[in-house]
């Protein structure tokens, strides 16, 4: 007999898609940045040259003035002179005693107070290390020196251009982000609202009726124990497809808050699991630890609904015939945590967030909404924390809730 061949189906994620778009795009924008600083540095380098020349030759003008007029007042003269450009430039005497000065940064005024020579003393030292300073020569005695800088302040003023440019840019870009982002996940939340409420809005007509059918077959079955028993589970599970309506119909409306007992909740819906478990081919063992008796504040139906997608995930991670999971709920720093921990095949660590996220899914089928319907629930309702706590692959996975102590 041949064997049947398998067909493998390749689904694209368009979440993939999105990452890899959004990188290409912050690759291209660092393209730009890095070509742009690279280009300005370029012609400040270029324009740095050119100034270097031109503050040598005044220098080499002024230190010719006082070679041909020793006795002449040149400091007066390179005053005239200086007036002219905007380098920064200091004379001095033989003995360092400074004489003048022109476009020092942070210097005010033309009067040598004490604090002006410190800083200029500072201004000399920097100038000398970059650029040797040019002696006034008389024969062979030195008159003085011309302590000089080859950025200009317009020089300056270009080297910071594509910083600010750059960072005007990203400020832009960053506010447009952010309320990109907003309104994307207003329309998100919207559209998550109206699904929830048209689809307990449909559900709400034949549920009544199902209800109804239910309440006539039993009047019919009186006396035969065992399609009482059947029409009994019928009525458990009418019940459930109620509570998930009242939850889809409190999507969207303000929290109802109140302080419940955790512990009767996660001991019915392990129950019904337990229940239900040989319907779905897997033999499955749900182990209870209750180490608090915490009451926080919940809305019972939502968190519910929130641990019921938990335990249906972690049934379907559960490869093996034999498989357990377990409820854990204890009091950690203040808050009551709730671990749902499986050994099913586990979650890679690059996907730990990623599973939060609408639209995707590991599975063959679904839509990849629960988790992240959850993630709403627990974290915009009841402002508390849904995560991965740990995962190992083959191994299982533990998901955490953690909600504030009542």
């Amino acid at each position: 007999m041949a064997e049947p061949t398998r067909q493998i189906r390749t689904v694209r994620n368009p979440y993939h898609l999105t990452v890899n778009f959004k990188s290409g795009l912050f690759v291209l924008a660092l393209v730009i940045i890095f070509g742009a600083l690279a280009y300005t540095q370029f012609l400040v380098e270029r324009l740095r040259d050119d100034s270097r020349h031109i503050v040598k030759i005044y220098t080499q003008i002024i230190a010719r003035i006082g070679q041909d007029d020793p006795e002449g007042e040149y400091s007066f003269i390179f005053d005239e002179i200086i007036k002219r450009i905007e380098f920064p430039i200091i004379n001095t005497a033989p003995d360092t005693t400074i004489l003048s000065w022109r476009n020092i940064p942070g210097i005010s005024g033309d009067t040598l107070t004490a604090e002006n020579e410190e800083k200029l003393k500072k201004a000399i030292k920097a100038m000398d290390r970059d650029n040797a300073p040019v002696p006034i020569l008389y024969e062979n005695t030195t008159l003085g020196y011309i302590h000089y800088d080859t950025d200009s302040k317009l020089i300056r003023q270009l080297a910071w251009l594509p910083v600010i440019g750059i960072g005007v840019v990203g400020a832009f870009i960053l506010i447009g982000y952010i309320g990109f982002s907003n309104i994307k996940r207003s329309e998100q939340r919207s559209i998550w609202v109206g699904m929830a409420k048209e689809t307990a809005h449909q559900l709400g007509t034949p549920l009544s009726s199902l209800m109804g059918w239910a309440e006539l077959l039993r009047g019919e079955a009186e006396g035969r124990e065992s399609t009482l028993r059947i029409i009994s589970e019928m009525e458990v599970d009418i019940k459930r497809i109620d509570r998930i309506v009242t939850r889809f119909s409190q999507i969207g409306s303000a929290s109802d808050l109140k302080q419940h007992d955790m512990i009767p909740l996660l001991s019915e819906l392990a129950q019904y699991f337990r229940t239900r478990m040989p319907q779905l081919g897997k033999t499955i063992t749900i182990e209870e630890v209750y180490e608090t008796n915490a009451t926080p504040f919940i809305n019972a139906q939502l968190i519910a609904w929130v641990i019921e997608n938990i335990i249906k995930n972690a049934v379907d991670a559960i490869d093996t015939q034999e498989g357990k999971i377990t409820i854990h709920l204890s009091l950690q720093n203040g808050s009551v945590c709730l671990d749902i921990s499986d050994n099913g095949r586990g979650i890679e660590l690059k996907n730990f967030y990623n599973i939060f996220r609408p639209g995707f899914s590991t599975k063959k089928r679904g839509w990849g909404l629960g988790l992240s319907l959850a993630k709403r629930i627990i974290e915009d309702y009841h402002n508390g924390k849904i995560f991965v706590k740990d995962s190992n692959i083959n191994q299982g996975t533990t998901i955490r809730i953690q909600l504030k102590k009542g």
